[in-house]
């Protein structure tokens, strides 16, 4: 797992040496289109990375933007009409069932369908109208690392092309891989001995970085055995609070930006309950072991990015410091085939 987070540097160079073009193509083909919304379909993390594309799509794109319920298309045989739709599957393997069952509908009704994957020759690529590859190279671990990462700068990508934003296409190219190196090598050094014995746990984002805490939770599920639970900052006000007590840990992900005063605001009210919140930050906002501080200061839409990278090493030390192994999770296999 640690080997792989450490090659995204190289994956994100190889998605923009293969990509751009790519992507190009389609924004010529949407604009001659009179597009009414994107609906996108995934599991798991892949689905995680779609809630982050869902923010994306509709702040940069201003498409209305819905993420699929699958289960109407394989189950209940009651799907929507999908004409005049943006249909993206996203699936690593591209070989889940029901993602591509949703892509073949949206064949089907006439939609113009990507595929994101990082199987060039999946079922889930072959019925696509056009294909980005994540170009991760094989991911032997089964908790996704690279791959995860991958999905969510091709949506980037995706959005910075057809927004036509030079300047996030810039930052993309030129700036991007070195800060996730960077962090990859700041992250190593977390100190997660604190948490050897943390079973349960919950994690708070919001906006842009809600995703964000739902893959940080499920990494933690799926690598340490921890019964994480995530929230929107927003959501965990209205009721969960009362969760708060000094023997729950708890992450909360402050990106600087429009998010932040609020995030704080949250943040204030928790540690009156329990002091012990660690914090993922831009800048210094506690004591050094309750904060992450991460090397690069950017935009609060890109802060996914390298949040990312930090969960996830994260999680790979604390499964570590757990002695148990990360890359072979008891019960799971490295490709799930849903319907």
């Amino acid at each position: 797992m640690e080997s792989e987070i450490r090659e995204e540097p190289e994956v994100l160079e190889r998605i923009l040496d293969n990509n751009v073009s790519i992507l190009s193509r389609v924004k010529s083909y949407i604009e001659k289109k009179d597009i009414e919304g994107v609906y996108i379909s995934a599991r798991g993390t892949s689905d995680n990375a779609s809630n982050l594309g869902k923010y994306l799509i509709e702040s940069m794109l201003r498409y209305i933007t819905s993420l699929s319920a699958p289960s109407l298309f394989t189950i209940y045989k009651t799907p929507p009409q999908l004409k005049d739709k943006i249909v993206i599957g996203v699936s690593q393997s591209g070989k889940g069932e029901d993602v591509c069952e949703v892509v073949s509908k949206g064949k089907r009704d006439g939609a113009f369908c990507l595929a994101i994957t990082n199987d060039p020759n999946s079922p889930l690529a072959e019925m696509a109208d056009e294909v980005i590859l994540c170009w991760a190279g094989e991911e032997k671990s089964v908790p996704a690392t690279k791959t995860y990462l991958a999905e969510i700068f091709n949506l980037y990508l995706f959005c910075a092309i057809l927004s036509d934003n030079k300047d996030l296409l810039s930052l993309l190219k030129d700036s991007i891989p070195i800060y996730v190196k960077e962090t990859i090598d700041r992250s190593y050094n977390i100190d997660v001995s604190r948490f050897h014995f943390m079973d349960r746990c919950i994690v708070i984002g919001r906006g842009f970085n809600y995703p964000s805490a739902i893959e940080f939770s499920l990494k933690l599920k799926e690598t340490s055995y921890v019964f994480s639970e995530p929230f929107s900052s927003a959501d965990f006000l209205h009721g969960p609070l009362t969760l708060v007590s000094p023997q729950m840990p708890i992450f909360i992900f402050i990106p600087s930006g429009p998010s932040h005063s609020h995030l704080i605001e949250v943040l204030n009210i928790i540690e009156e309950k329990n002091p012990d919140v660690f914090v993922f930050s831009f800048e210094r906002l506690k004591e050094e072991r309750k904060n992450f501080v991460l090397p690069y200061k950017i935009d609060e839409i890109l802060s996914p990015l390298l949040f990312t990278p930090m969960f996830q090493m994260f999680a790979n030390r604390l499964a570590i410091e757990k002695g148990l192994n990360p890359d072979y999770p008891r019960y799971l296999r490295k490709v799930t085939i849903t319907r």
